[in-house]
């Protein structure tokens, strides 16, 4: 897929976005009410590993109906054989509709040109346990240098998930919005360009967007449609700018949140990196965060 987009296209777009955004009148409660908001486990990972039933249990008493999970390997996640993990879950009240699991160089055979049996059964395991999406949560540092080598790994993946019933997403940091790719653009820009749109959603994690000092509402002008998911956490307001609890920070969500129809978002996801309490604790005060919020 090839495209002339530069980055002095994309400055100007942002520039007459802002503009255009400030003759538009924003209204409250301008969408539904949200019907997935959700968890990443990542945020109670050392909970889970000492006691997975007993944390999904507590999930479900704060409210959480979905989460997303992380740590698939070989059939199994969080010790458990992957059908056992997503009966536990359902026994609670709570469903999975997305999972993070890695795709990087390794998972791509180049010669045959197709993912390594591994690779096919983590699509295959979504599939079976009824998930919407499958997300690559990162990118690994060597992973970076060969951008152009990484596109077919994606599109490979996004390929078979498709055929599975599944939808392939991608998981931001703060890298993509600042390493470039060999023809100066931001990894970012690579993976919206590159890879078919048809096949491949995004999974925005808005405070890595703000980390790198962009605003997401540009992005969603600019590729609208294209961020079926999101993680929410705070920002704290403090130099190392850590993330926190959501509503404890500087993060306007409610405007953020205000354009979700133009950004395509369906599932909101919860997620806690630093920890002012406990991770236990910190998802509690983090749904209820959300819960306060008024867009």
């Amino acid at each position: 897929m090839t495209n002339s987009f530069s980055r002095r296209d994309f400055l100007k777009t942002t520039t007459m976005a802002a503009a255009g955004a400030a003759f538009v009148p924003r209204i409250p409660f301008a969408i539904p009410t949200v019907q997935h908001l959700g968890i990443q486990l990542w945020s109670v990972r050392e909970d889970m590993k000492k006691d997975t039933a007993g944390t999904v249990k507590a999930l479900a008493k704060m409210g959480y109906k979905e989460v997303e999970g992380f740590g698939y390997s070989d059939g199994k996640m969080f010790g458990l054989p992957f059908k056992e993990f997503v009966k536990l879950l359902k026994d609670n009240g709570i469903t999975m509709p997305s999972s993070h699991v890695m795709f990087d160089s390794k998972a791509y055979d180049a010669g045959t040109k197709s993912l390594t049996d591994a690779a096919k059964k983590s699509i295959d395991d979504a599939a079976s346990a009824g998930q919407q999406y499958i997300v690559c949560p990162y990118m690994a540092d060597p992973d970076r240098l060969i951008i152009d080598k990484m596109v077919p790994v994606y599109q490979a993946a996004a390929e078979y998930a498709q055929k599975a019933g599944v939808r392939f997403g991608y998981h931001n940091h703060d890298f993509e919005f600042d390493k470039k790719g060999p023809d100066g653009r931001l990894i970012i820009e690579w993976l919206l360009h590159e890879i078919d749109p048809k096949l491949m959603t995004f999974e925005m994690d808005i405070y890595w967007v703000k980390f790198a000092k962009y605003n997401p509402l540009d992005w969603f002008k600019i590729y609208p449609g294209r961020w079926e998911l999101c993680h929410a956490k705070d920002m704290a307001a403090t130099d190392k700018r850590e993330s926190i609890e959501v509503g404890d920070g500087v993060i306007d969500f409610n405007e953020i949140f205000r354009q979700s129809k133009t950004a395509g978002l369906k599932y909101y996801i919860i997620e806690l990196e630093n920890y002012v309490t406990t991770p236990i604790q910190g998802a509690e005060r983090s749904i209820q965060g959300f819960n306060k919020l008024k867009f």
